[in-house]
């Protein structure tokens, strides 16, 4: 549902809120299936 670049950008924007927003993203834009987001930071 999101393309690459979406993601980048819901990611780089806000780290701690990434999952709840990409969910949230996919779901606006139609999620006809399951959802799952994994999010590793590397610090």
């Amino acid at each position: 549902m999101l393309q690459e670049e979406e993601i980048y950008s819901i990611v780089k924007e806000d780290i701690s809120n990434a999952c709840d927003n990409l969910i949230r993203k996919a779901n606006e834009l139609g999620g006809y299936d399951n959802i799952s987001v994994i999010i590793i930071n590397k610090n």
